[in-house]
């Protein structure tokens, strides 16, 4: 036990006296007695080398954690690859975008078309629909021998004076 140990200030006075008579007996001599050698000057310059040498292995052995050199080693390509990953994200949203909107035009132009189709299908019918009332009526009438219905226009027999205004008079 340590001598400023806190147990052994309130000690018995028969501890103490035992523990003594114990060292006696071991030849271990008084706990207080200050050392015999004293140390020279030449234990002294080398006890002073030893630590000079330990303080330089100390500061030259020093091992530098590699997780840290490869962490910084691969923190830029780790920045490069999340640059390229949000880069490749947008590319990827603006061609669905652009599919989108292609998808869109492809179907208003099939719309434009199925309209278109059906209108020029029921002019279609509407002609022919004519075209059979005109046979049908030509065969009933059979006037002048002409196949087809025809409307009478009036002509007038000649050209008003007052369409027209003289520019020049004649030499």
């Amino acid at each position: 036990m340590p001598r400023l140990d806190p147990v052994r200030r309130f000690e018995p006075a028969e501890d103490v006296q035992l523990r003594a008579e114990l060292r006696d007996l071991l030849g271990l001599g008084d706990e207080d007695a200050p050392p015999a050698a004293v140390p020279t000057p030449e234990l002294k310059a080398l006890a002073e080398d030893i630590r000079r040498e330990a303080w330089r292995r100390n500061r030259t052995e020093r091992k530098r954690p590699t997780w840290g050199l490869l962490a910084a080693a691969a923190l830029p390509l780790l920045v490069a690859l999340g640059g390229l990953g949000t880069w490749g994200h947008q590319q990827k949203q603006r061609a669905d975008a652009l599919a989108l909107q292609a998808q869109r035009q492809e179907q208003t132009l099939q719309q434009l078309a199925t309209t278109h189709a059906s209108e020029v299908a029921r002019e279609r019918r509407a002609k022919e629909e004519v075209q059979q009332k005109l046979q049908i009526a030509s065969k009933q009438g059979n006037r002048k021998g002409e196949p087809y219905l025809v409307i009478p226009v009036e002509k007038p027999l000649r050209v008003g004076s007052e369409d027209y205004q003289r520019v020049k008079q004649k030499p």
